[in-house]
């Protein structure tokens, strides 16, 4: 059987990108071999919440997400978040601080002492580093101090990327802080200095009535007779296209394009390109625990409304952070009930492969319930383990995707997507996925 193109992996990227070949009316079939799709977008409804394992929200900048739910029949699904998310909080001597929003928050805060505040401040007198790709970790110690680096940005990476700011790369995860030093030597001139884009598309942090997963969802019912269950086990050149081997069969395409995790497509290309397979194969990803945990309303108190906490490694507490899902989207939780969802693992606690998921509940659980001073136990506690959760950009990526690349103009037709191509956030493989698409349309 002959396609025009053939995705590979039912996760967000290579549904929005079969979403895209579907309106520009390129035939196309893809291929994913577990019978849900959505990869780690995962939501479950249990006493009228409901529960994200995955993504809690999508930031929608651009109104890419919005276009797209539009487009699936998600429109009036659509929730938006409260203004509660604007006020974070960060752990320090295991008490809750506040973080709004506001550059005096930066004067007022006890995150950081009046000392580490005196040396963020001084950033623009420090003389520009190395243009050569470093961690984020080493980047920011030397603009802005080790005290902010360790209770500001060693949690807020840890709660994005799941990462270790000493092993991820600058110039992926920040590439305009990155050029903003060599180019004005200092990241607060660049930020006064450079000039933001104004766009007429108000941006939007957003989730859906039953969950991020009814995107995925209506996605792929739209797409039901395209979408072939079955698993993708190699690949190879065929004339002017290619011959892909799956569990059920061989097909034949013009085009491929995979949106596989990058562990995945390294055991596909073993025999197709060695040298590519071997570099997907040594991309890390760091594991994450997502645990879900439901009150009785009357049973725990918010000592104010906000998006919820993230906590300093510093702070030898194993749980990463909460959010507080009640307070942001009061829609997705029944009016009896205060829901939470938990963040455990990551690049610096790699054990919980390991360690019984039930134990590891129940101490995050008893972390969770001191810092929000409670002794209440829970009516809700489901938990989720991704093991390889979200890919890590570490130092010297940059060779990983120049030889993504070469992969790419040595195979004429053949295209690598997915989070590790495109940027770990649902938005970002969207946006990346019509790019594509408008490029082979």
């Amino acid at each position: 059987m002959k396609e025009e193109v053939l995705v590979f992996g039912g996760g967000i990227s290579g549904l929005a990108t079969a979403w895209n070949l579907h309106k520009a009316g390129i035939p196309f079939k893809l291929i994913e071999k577990q019978t849900e799709t959505g990869g780690v977008i995962s939501s479950e409804i249990v006493q009228n919440t409901v529960l994200d394992f995955g993504p809690n929200s999508l930031r929608d900048r651009d109104g890419s997400i919005r276009k797209l739910a539009e487009e699936v029949g998600l429109k009036d699904e659509i929730i938006q978040i409260s203004e509660a998310f604007k006020t974070r909080f960060i752990v320090r001597n295991r008490k809750l601080q506040a973080l709004t929003p506001s550059p005096k928050t930066l004067f007022t805060s006890k995150v950081i002492s009046g000392k580490g505040k005196l040396r963020a401040l001084a950033e623009p007198f420090i003389s520009k580093g190395t243009s050569n790709d470093e961690s984020v970790g080493a980047f920011l110690e030397r603009r802005i101090g080790k005290e902010a680096v360790a209770y500001l940005v060693d949690p807020v990476f840890s709660g994005i990327y799941a990462g270790d700011i000493y092993q991820i790369s600058k110039k992926e995860i920040l590439p305009q802080f990155a050029e903003n030093e060599q180019k004005f030597g200092s990241l607060m001139m660049g930020a006064l200095r450079t000039k933001k884009k104004k766009s007429e598309i108000k941006p939007m942090v957003l989730s859906f009535k039953k969950g991020i997963q009814q995107l995925p969802e209506a996605i792929s019912g739209k797409l039901s007779d395209q979408i072939l269950n079955e698993e993708v086990t190699g690949v190879r050149k065929k004339g002017n296209g290619f011959e892909v081997e799956t569990s059920e069969g061989k097909y034949e395409a013009a085009k491929v394009i995979s949106c596989l995790p990058a562990h995945s497509l390294s055991s596909v290309l073993r025999g197709f390109d060695p040298l590519l397979s071997e570099t997907l194969r040594s991309i890390d990803y760091a594991p994450m625990l997502s645990t879900q945990v439901v009150f009785n309303k009357d049973d725990i108190e918010l000592p104010q409304s906000g998006f919820g906490f993230l906590i300093p490694r510093k702070e030898n507490i194993r749980l990463l952070g909460a959010i507080w899902k009640s307070s942001i989207f009061p829609e997705l939780s029944s009016s009896t009930s205060s829901h939470f969802t938990l963040m455990i693992g990551g690049a610096h606690d790699r054990e919980i492969l390991m360690d019984d998921i039930q134990q590891i509940e129940q101490q995050i659980l008893g972390e969770f319930t001191e810092l929000m001073n409670t002794s209440a136990k829970p009516e809700v506690v489901k938990s989720k383990l991704w093991r390889k959760a979200i890919p890590q950009f570490h130092v010297g990526y940059e060779s990983d995707r120049q030889k993504m690349d070469e992969a790419e103009e040595a195979n004429p037709g053949f295209y690598i997507g997915g989070n590790y191509r495109w940027g770990v956030s649902v938005p970002d493989c969207v946006k990346a996925a019509e790019k594509l698409v408008q490029k082979l349309s």
